[in-house]
């Protein structure tokens, strides 16, 4: 089993859990050897977890930091990613604070130079592991990340735990994969896997992307559409006829600005362009 790592993730997590203030009110920022080699120890051990017998691969976003060290050894300069322009109705991320933890371009360097890495080219590292997933042989390889998006993606998946969020898997994703509806406290949300969390995304959006998805249509609304469905066909054309009811003449362009935004990119055609979601002829 080969792991497909997100860097990204890692540099966050372990950046800002570098970061805290101690039982004297004083802030404390742990030094760079410590920080780096907590990054190395969780990598081995979720390599431990999905049980590796290959070498692993980080995948790492593309930044201006990153292009220039393409630029520097490979003598490539990286496309940004795709979702920047193609966002219309809202900024993508744009409600991201730019801030970073003080040992974030360290931890992306120590991973760009020790490790196996790949920087994204045109699109996201979630995008870039997608098409590595997707072009191996089956369960070969496990994508891990905590991010709920590359669920939806099929084949072995990991994500390990931090603070209160659970670890998942790993565990084999099928095709169509499975939504349910978690009630919290204060707020409900739509967990699941495979197509049928990417037909739920497409009815309620992705506030952590600033991606809008159907105007008001929440999470349980979402469920109410497709929770009964059986089949990928089935719940594409309920997603259909709710952007057909909700946005009328102009439901096209705006459902295929909200899929592409949404949909993990698993395919690259021979000449390396992305493949894009789209939505299917004769709908």
């Amino acid at each position: 089993m080969r792991c497909l790592i997100d860097g990204d993730i890692l540099a966050y997590e372990l950046g800002y859990g570098a970061e805290f203030t101690d039982e004297d009110s004083i802030d404390v920022i742990l030094p760079a050897e410590t920080v780096l080699d907590n990054v190395d120890q969780r990598i081995r051990e979720i390599e431990e977890e999905c049980w590796a017998d290959e070498a692993s691969v980080v995948y790492l976003t593309v930044s201006s930091w990153l292009v220039q060290e393409m630029e520097k050894t490979h003598f490539i300069t990286p496309e940004p990613n795709f979702r920047e322009a193609l966002a219309i109705t809202k900024p993508y991320k744009g409600t991201r604070k730019p801030d970073k933890p003080f040992h974030f371009y360290n931890i992306m360097q120590h991973l760009y130079y020790n490790y196996n890495s790949v920087v994204s080219d045109g699109c996201e590292a979630d995008d870039e592991m997608a098409i590595e997933q997707t072009a191996s042989e089956p369960l070969t390889t496990v994508i891990c990340s905590r991010d709920k998006d590359l669920r939806m993606v099929k084949g072995m998946a990991f994500g390990w735990q931090c603070g209160k969020q659970p670890q998942f898997g790993p565990v084999e994703v099928d095709e169509l994969g499975s939504i349910r509806l978690v009630v919290h406290p204060t707020y409900k949300e739509i967990k699941g896997e495979g197509l049928s969390f990417f037909y739920s995304q497409l009815l309620t959006g992705d506030a952590v992307d600033n991606i809008p998805g159907l105007p008001k249509c929440g999470p349980v609304k979402a469920m109410k559409i497709l929770g009964e469905l059986t089949t990928k066909e089935e719940m594409f054309s309920a997603v259909v006829e709710a952007y057909k009811e909700k946005m009328g003449e102009g439901w096209r362009d705006y459902l295929l600005e909200q899929g592409r935004l949404l949909w993990m990119i698993t395919e690259r055609d021979k000449e390396g362009n992305l493949i894009h979601w789209k939505i299917p002829d004769g709908t």
